[in-house]
């Protein structure tokens, strides 16, 4: 396991959505940020994929997660907008990267890619984030 910044250590068990979807913060640290999210089939569509709302949740905590790594224990980073592309199907356990493209004293931007268990991409976000506190 890669090093965890120890307020975002923190901050992760107080997301309920993070533990009922059983996403695992792999490492977070200067702005980088790795979580993985197992296959699990209550999360799949008809056909067996990861739901693409799964995918953008995944993505979205990572950013948020990589972003706190850059900021002092008592900011907050509120979601503004988010675009995401879906690349290919997710049929297995994924990994989202997170790195922080810019971080304003406002506003914060986060790159995500998220790979299968194979390392193939199949989804790419862009994330922006409120700076506050």
């Amino acid at each position: 396991m890669g090093k965890i910044c120890e307020h975002v250590a923190k901050r992760v068990g107080q997301v309920p959505a993070v533990g009922w979807l059983g996403m695992e913060v792999v490492e977070a640290d200067s702005g980088i940020a790795y979580v993985r999210l197992p296959y699990r089939a209550p999360m799949c569509n008809s056909r067996g994929m990861i739901q693409g709302g799964i995918v953008s949740a995944l993505a979205d905590f990572a950013g948020a997660a990589a972003l706190l790594s850059r900021l002092e224990a008592d900011q907050f980073t509120p979601t503004i907008e988010m675009s995401i592309h879906f690349l290919g199907p997710a049929r297995s356990d994924i990994t989202a990267e997170a790195r922080v493209l810019k971080c304003g004293s406002r506003i914060a931007t986060v790159l995500v890619h998220i790979r299968d268990a194979s390392g193939t991409l199949t989804a790419v976000a862009l994330v922006s984030y409120a700076v506050s506190g």
